[in-house]
């Protein structure tokens, strides 16, 4: 059992169909509030074209090394034990697939196959600190896809795959399998899931009163009226069934 068992946990579908409804900057705000300084994951861009937003999912990870030519062959002598074939075949539907290959912008972390069999596998999402080959096929698929780059290459010429289902970093965070990842057209957060169903439970709250504000700020109101909402606002917007949890 690793040291960071306890951290993890299993998530609510409940959970996860809220924090559909939460924005990942309503998502840091609250994580930050909780001492997360760091999580959203930087340089990790979404790379799908399409209504695929948002992206919510438990962690599957996979880890990357940097090549070394000698270790090639028992990679290959490996077949199905191999690292990379392992970890996309235990992708259970609702997983986010998620890959650290140290940012590395040399080769792709799969292709378009590979993508093809997780997408089959049930995945919610794929993510991968590093870059995808087969781009203009994988942007297209009907799951989110985040990567930091693309590049034609195959994996093994710039990567080896080393371990599944253990922590990893990804856009410099650490993630275990079984965090909550929620991405949006903006980016990526990595939830713990002990706060997910706070996210969950107030986040779309929050969410409701921005668009209120907004919506006021187009009327005309001025900034010192909306943000933060006057007693007159607020009034308005409990009288209109808000929530008062934002």
């Amino acid at each position: 059992m690793g040291i960071y068992d306890g951290a993890r946990g299993e998530v609510a579908a409940d959970v996860l169909e809220g924090l559909r409804r939460v924005s990942t900057a309503t998502a840091w705000a609250t994580l930050v509030r909780h001492g997360i300084r760091k999580p959203y994951m930087m340089g990790i861009r979404p790379l799908s074209v399409g209504e695929v937003f948002p992206m919510v999912g438990r962690a599957r990870t996979l880890r990357y090394v940097p090549l070394r030519e000698d270790l090639l062959p028992y990679l290959r002598e490996a077949g199905m034990d191999n690292p990379q074939r392992e970890a996309i075949e235990c992708v259970a539907p609702g997983d986010v697939f998620v890959v650290d290959a140290m940012g590395s912008l040399e080769a792709g972390t799969m292709g378009d196959i590979l993508a093809t069999r997780i997408v089959k596998r049930g995945a919610a999402g794929i993510v991968a600190d590093g870059c995808v080959r087969d781009s203009p096929y994988i942007k297209r698929m009907a799951i989110p896809v985040y990567t930091r780059g693309v590049h034609p290459a195959a994996n093994t010429s710039a990567l080896l795959p080393l371990e599944h289902n253990g922590p990893i970093q990804c856009g410099g965070v650490t993630v275990l399998p079984g965090d909550v990842l929620l991405g949006d057209e903006e980016g990526i957060v990595v939830i713990p899931p002990s706060l997910a169903p706070e996210i969950a439970a107030h986040g779309p709250g929050h969410e409701d009163l921005e668009v209120f504000l907004r919506q006021k700020i187009e009327q005309g109101h001025s900034i010192a009226e909306v943000y933060p909402p006057n007693e007159r606002l607020r009034a308005e917007y409990e009288a209109r069934g808000g929530g008062t949890s934002a």
